[in-house]
């Protein structure tokens, strides 16, 4: 009887076992899939904590407190020009995260914004710090852009002003000489105050395009006969310049009325004869023409523009045997600033390009190398 209870005690004990051991099992299971998605949740905030890193245009590089680099993005990677695991458990970048320049090991130095802030876990306590730092090269350029542009605006209005004080002086010079010119006429002294006159009209003419170019051009049209301005013109830059240095020819295919700013039209013409003057560096000839475009020219633009007979168009044709221009000065030529020459504004092709634009005409340049240029202007006939 006793066996019989030992056995029965035993197989209680074996039951107690096995029971207590298949809730040790399935506590097990249950904790290692617990620790499972914890660990796939852990991982899940460290790729997601890495592809934030690595998104931002910021180097971020963490030491931990004994200043050993830890951590390192790949902004920070790209803006040192290192490899992260060549720096990590090292302390090397810290002196040169100092400052306002940073100077990588196989870069180009540049400024940099940099900040620094302490890391503490949840008691409070410092583990580290994190440096933070950016490329601020592109607005260290812009600021003194900036504060270039703001030096080169303050010279421009005192230019401005300056060329506004010697314009009028300049003016008196212009008309005296011209009336020395008058009473002198036929003498050798008066070739010299016409010369004088004419000087001082194309240096006023060069004023007026720094002063145009500062405003809004607006021409006060009246009907004015072109051939008589651009006549004038050719006759002063006849007596400016000797025949053995330069000839000017003028064609004229018939007499005609536009409606323009005279002003305005003397200033373009001028321009682009003072162009041509320059780009003949020895002895050369101008030749200057006024036409109607014919049907062969442009047929939608004939001789005979309207009812009453006259050309809707009227064209104006500078040509000079100079050296000419290359491709990129033909593109860029009525550009703002832009000159081949190492004296001048280059503003006169631009200003006299604005003037055509205000009467509602067109301006074009054709040249070779070498060869020449000839500029055309078209002008309408009727306002």
């Amino acid at each position: 009887m006793a066996n019989l209870v030992d056995i029965s005690l035993l197989n209680q004990a074996i039951e107690s076992f096995n029971s207590a051991s298949a809730t040790l099992t399935q506590y097990y299971r249950n904790l290692e899939e617990k620790v499972g998605r914890l660990t796939e949740e852990v991982e899940h905030k460290k790729q997601l904590l890495d592809s934030i890193l690595d998104s931002i245009d910021v180097g971020v590089i963490f030491f931990d407190g004994g200043g050993v680099i830890r951590l390192v993005n790949s902004a920070a990677e790209r803006l040192l020009t290192i490899r992260a695991e060549k720096i990590i458990g090292g302390d090397s970048f810290r002196a040169s995260l100092n400052g306002e320049v940073i100077v990588p090991e196989n870069g180009k130095p540049f400024y940099a914004l940099v900040s620094r802030s302490d890391v503490c876990d949840r008691e409070g306590n410092s583990i580290g710090h994190v440096v933070l730092f950016k490329d601020v090269t592109r607005l260290k350029q812009l600021e003194a852009e900036n504060e270039r542009n703001r030096r080169l605006t303050a010279m421009g209005e005192l230019v401005l002003k300056i060329a506004h004080e010697i314009r009028n002086p300049l003016g008196s010079i212009e008309l005296f000489a011209s009336l020395l010119a008058g009473d002198l006429k036929g003498t050798e002294h008066g070739e010299y105050a016409s010369r004088i006159s004419n000087s001082v009209r194309y240096l006023v003419n060069s004023l007026d395009n720094m002063l145009r170019f500062s405003k809004e051009i607006k021409p006060a049209s009246q009907v004015c006969c072109i051939n008589e301005i651009i006549g004038e013109i050719c006759r002063e830059f006849g007596e400016l310049f000797p025949e053995e240095r330069i000839q000017f020819h003028l064609s004229e295919e018939g007499r005609y009325w536009l409606p323009v700013d005279r002003g305005l039209i003397r200033q373009a013409m001028i321009n682009i004869i003072l162009n041509s003057v320059q780009a003949i560096p020895d002895r050369g000839e101008i030749r200057v023409r006024i036409y109607a475009p014919g049907d062969q020219e442009n047929p939608l633009e004939g001789k005979r523009g309207g009812a009453d007979g006259k050309p809707a168009f009227v064209a104006l044709s500078i040509k000079d045997n100079g050296i000419g221009m290359d491709e990129e000065t033909q593109t860029r030529i009525f550009e703002p600033f832009f000159s081949t020459k190492d004296r001048g504004t280059g503003l006169g092709m631009s200003i006299t390009s604005g003037i055509i634009s205000a009467h509602r005409g067109t301006i074009a340049v054709r040249s070779s190398a070498g060869k020449g240029t000839e500029f055309t202007i078209r002008l309408p006939a009727k306002g």
